[in-house]
């Protein structure tokens, strides 16, 4: 009989034993999968275990000794999905995952979803077949597919069933190459399970040694025409306005958007849960309600639906007259029927087809040229950064102020929640994966560059939360970084298996839940349908409140392993728990905060 491991005698991290002293040669099919892998330079893999890719799971641990890619083990597909995505988005990198076959990928699937509208680039590895009948057996029968990638083809950039070992290696240096090629998406490949079992065959060819030549094309640069139009609308606006979109979670970008944003003189504001700039910046008026009405011209860089940056669904949607539009992104080159994700096409004037970063530089340099001289054009620029400004103090001041009466109740405002958590961490390098977006109030936290928040789920699958938080907090665990993050209550509970992963690979994170007992955005809507239909909103909460019994969210991490408190009911306790909750993060350990808010 095997030998069972002694639970009581593993070490962290988990490192495989009985093994001979040098890297084992490729005897299986897996082995060279594996091998692929890590020389494409992943560090980590998150899996959830399936007899379907057994094979592979034994290469990494056994072949490869569990590390570059250590196995990052989670205990539900979408969190496996939820954590890679958070860690592409922290890393700058391809995040790598595997899933069981069809019921794992159909767990899965939500998750894809959110990646694929993010424009995230996820390598997704699916156990799948025996595709020969006559090595399945009767549990094989239900869960093989003559074409499983279905499940995911309608919103992954790319998908691949290979049938062979050598497809299967060259399947899996495209698939990457694509899902990290801009614009990004997850790829799928499902990993065929005789293929991974049998022996070497003969004349495989393994490139590792040239897989810098699978690498991302350069970016691609937007058309001189183009930038030289834009220039011209740009310096020709009274009232230029720049919205930023999805690149405000790249490091990096704030920089290059903010010397656009004083060169020109314009007005900006972020794309809907995002954060590209300083929001204490003088020409940051984000949250100002009438800007874009009354701008002349409105710059959409990176966004993800242009109509909703121009206040223009269901009412303006071919233009307000006397607005001109620039629109910047590669969204064009990304099209898909399957879903209307992005929404409608939006009446543009000018469409720049580039990667948004180097869009900007060339936009930038022409700008500079053009304004070389023109002491009449710089005079007028100069005036409206004047006037930006004042306009910036008065709404980032009201802004704050519309806290006040409302700072010391009870249930906890998320005013009051977000001021005091920002006062424990912000001496801190504090980095924040996920917050709530429709209750984050604006002002409250300060944010000194892009890639400090890494921007909301994508598709709006609740229970990315949890997952996504973790998986970044791995990143920033390398880099040295303070996680922090901001959920509700029904996002929590839905990927709240990711604290056990959390816990049990060391990764150190402060995670706080915005806990309203109710499913409260849900809530939102069915007080608002009440409200036109003339019908009693008092009976919104019904169908939706999680009460009676309230979840004990604090005992629920403690059983992980993690350290809680809560639910703090009371104003004047956060403070000082969330010190107690930093200390424990700066120890290594996972803590969350239940914190009882209000609708």
């Amino acid at each position: 009989m095997d030998k069972t491991s002694d639970y009581a005698s593993m070490k962290y991290p988990e490192t495989p034993i009985n093994l001979q002293a040098n890297k084992s040669t490729a005897e299986f099919g897996s082995d060279v999968m594996a091998d692929v892998i890590s020389d494409m330079g992943f560090k980590h893999v998150f899996v959830l275990p399936g007899s379907s890719f057994r094979g592979l799971h034994d290469s990494l641990v056994n072949h490869l000794r569990n590390h570059d890619p250590e196995m990052i083990m989670c205990n539900h597909e979408s969190i496996v999905v939820a954590m890679a995505h958070g860690y592409a988005k922290a890393s700058g990198t391809t995040g790598l995952c595997v899933v069981h076959d069809l019921v794992g990928l159909m767990c899965a699937s939500v998750s894809v979803f959110d990646a694929w509208v993010d424009r995230v680039p996820l390598l997704i590895f699916g156990g799948s077949g025996p595709q020969d009948p006559a090595r399945r057996r009767p549990i094989d029968w239900t869960h093989t597919a003559s074409m499983q990638c279905d499940l995911v083809e309608p919103f992954s950039k790319w998908t691949a069933e290979p049938i062979t070992l050598q497809a299967t290696v060259d399947t899996m240096l495209r698939a990457n190459k694509i899902a990290s090629s801009k614009p990004q998406g997850p790829a799928y490949v499902s990993l065929d399970l005789g293929v991974q079992e049998d022996p070497l065959p003969e004349n495989i060819e393994i490139p590792s040694a040239d897989l810098d030549r699978f690498q991302p094309p350069a970016p691609l640069a937007a058309n001189d025409d183009a930038i030289e139009a834009a220039v011209d609308m740009l310096l020709a606006a009274e009232n230029p306005l720049i919205v930023g979109g999805r690149f405000g979670r790249d490091v990096g970008t704030s920089e290059v958007l903010t010397e656009l944003v004083e060169l020109s003189g314009a007005a900006y504001i972020e794309d809907r849960a995002v954060v590209c700039m300083p929001n204490m910046h003088p020409q940051n008026i984000n949250g100002d309600p009438t800007i874009r009405k009354e701008s002349d011209l409105v710059i959409a860089i990176d966004c993800v639906d242009t109509s909703t940056v121009l206040d223009a669904h269901n009412k303006n949607i071919r233009g307000r007259e006397g607005q001109k539009v620039i629109e910047m992104s590669l969204e064009h080159l990304n099209p898909n029927s399957w879903s209307n994700a992005g929404g409608p096409q939006a009446a543009v004037d000018l469409q720049i087809d580039c990667e948004p970063l180097h869009g900007m530089g060339q936009l930038i340099a022409a700008l500079k040229t053009r304004l070389e001289g023109q002491d009449a054009q710089l005079k007028k620029i100069a005036a409206r950064k004047e006037t930006l400004a004042e306009a910036h103090s008065k709404l980032r001041q009201a802004q704050k102020d519309k806290w006040k009466d409302n700072w010391d109740s009870i249930p906890i405002s998320t005013g009051r929640l977000t001021h005091e958590l920002y006062q424990a961490v912000k001496d801190k390098p504090w980095m924040l994966p996920v917050r709530n977006h429709r209750s984050f109030p604006e002002a409250l936290w300060e944010f000194t560059e892009s890639g400090q928040y890494l921007g909301a789920d994508g598709g709006g699958g609740v229970g990315y939360g949890p997952g996504a938080a973790v998986g970044a907090a791995l990143a920033y665990k390398e880099q040295e970084k303070f996680p922090v993050a901001i959920m509700g209550d029904g996002d929590f509970q839905m990927g709240s298996g990711a604290i056990w992963t959390a816990v049990h690979y060391k990764i150190p994170l402060l995670l706080v839940i915005n806990n309203n007992n109710s499913w409260g955005n849900d809530e939102f809507h069915q007080r608002n349908i009440a409200r036109k239909r003339g019908r009693p909103v008092e009976n919104a909460w019904i169908g939706q409140r999680m009460a009676e019994p309230a979840t004990d969210y604090a005992a629920m991490v403690r059983s992980f392993g993690g350290w809680a408190e809560g639910p703090v009911e009371d104003p004047a306790d956060l403070a000082e728990v969330f010190t107690r909750a930093v200390k424990e993060v700066e120890a290594g350990k996972v803590a969350v905060v239940d914190v009882r808010t209000a609708l």
